[in-house]
């Protein structure tokens, strides 16, 4: 067994494990070979990007470039992220497309300057990143601008490491290999080094619907937007040499969305790119009529936790119509039709007890402990629900000298409020908790979407007056076990 020791976080890049995907619902049906997925997104930072940062830092090194130097970095935005982790100053120039959860990642990284680019800019117009970039570093005095498009960089060796692992883990049986194609790179080096080893392996490139990267497409700056990141350009990239794909398949933003929840649910977490490149190995198997045997090699480049607000979110899928009918369905169930137009009234919850903010600590502790709450609802003289203690709070609080038995609950309570707040007196811990409306008409899918971020509801009438009850998430999965529609 090879021995774990402390390394540095550019030494554990590459070397990503391969695994088959055909058992994934989606990916194998009718489908007689064997589907791979070379699992780029287990890299340090989360995207085959690392592995292009590391050889573009060996360079900029062997160039005598201080690691000081700011790094002018255009892209979608994990070439930047894979430069910040090896601990460059950056300023990056990112597509209006790409994900605001890169953006955080990047600003938390240490990144300030952030440069939005026009989706579709053609070479040479004053909108496209190379210009941008340019003309920013004639202001930056020792900047570097890096851009793989522009093919600048020595990047064979790079791919030449990839090509070699999944010859390894395949032990050379390898028909094809599909893969997103953005730089053009990835598609140049890494179809010279497995030809150079496997001639008769097949370079399945993958762009979405309205991108002009294949031989045949015509450059259009003002066709619709794809959604998919990572992949696709308006125009051919220089560094895309010719030959190096010897097919092309466009994949729309449906078919790669709903291809990549599949593969989500079936435990790889992979990015859009990903998904449209799965689902185009699965038309290429079918087209080519590969048989059992055969092995078909995809590129899963990025993580699908780059995309909370998009591919992650519900709303946003179901708003940009992106989920296959089955899938759809599924939800449409999952939210609706699993609680038939229940409401919380429909729980039978039993009547709240609760306390006064006035009350003491000690009073709450006791309450709760004889009546085995977790929570107890806080209300004001007039009897209005103002919050809420829990009980291992409020133990932590007395066992550490924090609070003592006597003082009063308002000191050391969670208040519903519209904005965070300051203890509201010296030597208190009270802080404030947005609130949300639940009253006994409140339908259960509601409710259902409230528990996703919360642990608790207080139910109360339609004025906030008075609180009626306390649901939990167990509330909900005991009403269904009964009506018998829970699925575990």
């Amino acid at each position: 067994m090879q021995s774990l020791r402390i390394t540095t976080i550019a030494d554990t890049i590459g070397r990503t494990p391969m695994v088959s995907l055909s058992g994934i619902e989606g990916v194998g049906e009718r489908v007689a070979a064997d589907i791979y997925g070379k699992l780029e997104y287990m890299n340090p930072g989360a995207s085959i990007k690392d592995r292009v940062a590391k050889h573009i830092i060996a360079q900029l090194d062997e160039k005598g470039v201080s690691k000081d130097a700011l790094l002018i970095v255009a892209g979608p935005g994990n070439l930047a992220v894979s430069m910040a982790m090896l601990g460059r100053k950056l300023v990056c120039l990112l597509p209006e497309r790409t994900s605001a959860d890169r953006v955080r990642l990047l600003k938390a990284a240490g990144v300030t300057d952030i440069v939005r680019t026009l989706d579709g800019a053609l070479p040479g117009s004053p909108e496209h990143p190379a210009e941008i970039g340019r003309r920013i570093a004639k202001h930056r005095v020792g900047s570097v601008y890096i851009d793989e498009e522009l093919g600048d960089w020595d990047l064979s060796a790079c791919y030449e490491e990839l090509a070699d692992e999944m010859i390894e883990q395949t032990n050379g049986k390898l028909d094809a290999l599909v893969l997103g194609v953005d730089t053009g790179n990835a598609a140049t080096h890494l179809s010279s080094a497995l030809r150079a080893k496997i001639p008769a392996v097949q370079i399945i490139g993958v762009e979405p619907s309205n991108s002009a990267i294949g031989e045949e497409s015509i450059a259009n700056p003002l066709a619709r937007r794809w959604l998919c990141e990572d992949i696709g350009r308006a125009y051919a990239p220089r560094a895309l040499l010719p030959g190096a794909i010897d097919m092309w398949i466009q994949v729309s933003d449906p078919v790669a969305y709903s291809m990549t929840r599949r593969l989500i649910q079936g435990g790889v977490f992979a990015g859009p790119a990903a998904g449209a490149s799965v689902a185009a190995a699965r038309m290429y198997a079918i087209s080519a009529s590969l048989q059992q045997g055969h092995h078909v090699a995809v590129i899963l480049g990025d993580t699908a936790r780059s995309y909370g607000d998009t591919l992650l979110s519900d709303d946003w899928m179901l708003a940009h119509d992106l989920l296959d009918t089955r899938m759809l369905d599924d939800l449409q169930r999952k939210q609706l039709q699993q609680y038939r137009a229940a409401s919380i009234e429909d729980l039978q919850l039993p009547a709240a007890v609760t306390v006064s903010e006035t009350d003491p600590m000690g009073v709450a502790i006791s309450l709760m402990t004889e009546h085995d709450f977790s929570q107890v609802p806080v209300t004001s003289a007039g009897r209005r629900l103002v919050g809420y203690l829990t009980l291992s709070a409020a133990q932590t609080l007395v066992d550490n000298h924090v609070a003592t038995v006597d003082q009063p609950v308002s000191n050391f309570m969670l208040r519903f409020d519209a904005q965070p707040s300051r203890p509201v007196a010296p030597g208190g811990t009270s802080i404030r908790k947005r609130y949300w409306l639940i009253t006994p008409e409140t339908p259960l899918s509601e409710l259902s979407r409230f528990f996703e971020t919360n642990s608790v509801a207080f139910v109360t009438d339609a004025s906030r007056k008075f609180c009626l009850g306390i649901a939990t998430k167990q509330d909900l999965i005991g009403f269904l076990a009964r009506r018998n529609t829970y699925q575990f």
